[in-house]
């Protein structure tokens, strides 16, 4: 099964999605199809065990809508069905600025991954992280005025960016590019969770 294939089940497109959206964003998607394409290929350099982590669990959404934007906690209604934990997007940041399109998904990667929620995981390697996050988020990186005023934010907003754009990032915050590559975007890192 392809990686668009599995991710399927929990990203979403309302319907009407694009026809609600700005004319720009019609002149760059034909289809809805294509927008929820072009979401899944920013997903891509999510790594497998992350992924299996995501899917192993029914909570956890990303739904392209023309209006909402944000990371819910708890139960979202979508197409009248209930969802756990959903990161809506708003598809016209997906053309105008596709960091801050992708922050509620940086922010439920972030809930999958563990943050947040004390004593998920305990070891070495996540407290190392959980101080390298809070470091640079203490000296004021961010992109957003959000990211640099709430560490969650930061979080969220750095793997977006990681996502939308990574040499953007490892340009303007080099230690969070390097923590999570080796951490939330390494194989090796979810292998290590087994």
């Amino acid at each position: 099964m392809s990686f668009s294939q599995r991710l399927l089940a929990r990203v979403h497109i309302s319907p009407d999605a694009l026809a609600r959206s700005p004319g720009h964003v019609a002149e760059r998607f034909e289809t809805v199809s294509d927008a929820l394409a072009a979401t899944l290929a920013l997903l891509r350099p999510l790594p497998d065990g992350l992924i299996q982590r995501w899917l192993a669990t029914p909570r956890g959404h990303v739904i392209i809508d023309a209006r909402r934007h944000g990371f819910a906690a708890g139960e979202s209604l979508f197409r009248g069905r209930a969802v756990q934990d959903a990161a809506w997007v708003r598809l016209a940041l997906l053309v105008d600025d596709p960091v801050a399109y992708l922050t509620p998904v940086g922010a439920l990667i972030a809930r999958i991954s563990g943050w947040g929620r004390p004593n998920v995981r305990a070891d070495q390697r996540w407290r190392d992280f959980e101080r390298g996050v809070q470091s640079g988020f203490a000296a004021g990186y961010g992109r957003s005025e959000a990211a640099r005023a709430d560490v969650n934010a930061y979080l969220a907003e750095g793997v977006a960016w990681r996502l939308a754009d990574p040499r953007g990032l490892n340009i303007a915050d080099p230690r969070l590019y390097k923590l999570l590559r080796a951490t939330v975007f390494s194989e090796a890192f979810w292998e290590s969770e087994d």
